[in-house]
């Protein structure tokens, strides 16, 4: 479970084309050292979930990049070489280092799901944990995998399209959604 948790923000696009406005580039992620172990306090929790509130309401929202380029526009080849070019080499590493053991093996199936060539890589995937945004604000789901999520793979993945992050103050940007789908109400 934790696994595929964290495996969702990685992926990359929706089949839809998303407006494009101009907007600053995204603020590189913070810095983590190399030992050092996420914290795990209320705070982080509260920011996590300020964020992911603000994903609830966005999710078909179109996002802004600074430049020309657009992940979304691109063959379907030349997004297969983008992921395998820049962005396998940079989400591995962080991955690896939140948890060695889980993502010893990382690779198309982490985030695009059990069998991406027949999904043609479609995100957001089903075969990803919904996520249960009430859940989440509530602390009932892992903090640090909340804060990972947040802090380091969300802004990372913005900065490798090009793209904003989404915040509470930008619902535009790339979020949760663009990775996961969202746990339906009963």
């Amino acid at each position: 479970m934790l696994r595929i948790a964290l495996a969702v923000v990685v992926v990359i696009g929706c089949s839809k084309a998303k407006e494009k406005e101009p907007a600053p580039p995204p603020a590189p992620p913070p810095a983590v050292a190399a030992d050092a172990a996420p914290p795990a306090d209320a705070a982080v929790v509260a920011d996590a979930a300020a964020e992911i509130d603000a994903a609830a309401g966005s999710a078909a929202a179109g996002s802004a990049a600074a430049s020309d380029f657009d992940f979304d526009k691109l063959s379907h080849e030349d997004q297969i070489k983008f992921m395998k070019q820049k962005v396998v080499p940079t989400m591995k590493p962080l991955f690896q280092k939140f948890d060695a053991k889980d993502f010893a093996k990382f690779g198309c199936k982490t985030c695009h799901g059990k069998d991406p060539q027949k999904s043609k890589y479609k995100m957001p995937t089903p075969d990803l944990p919904a996520l249960d945004f009430e859940a989440i604000k509530a602390g009932k789901e892992d903090p640090k995998v909340v804060e990972f999520m947040s802090k380091t793979v969300k802004p990372e993945m913005a900065k490798l399209l090009n793209q904003p992050e989404m915040t509470q103050t930008n619902p535009q940007g790339f979020g949760c959604l663009d990775c996961h789908t969202q746990k339906k109400k009963k």
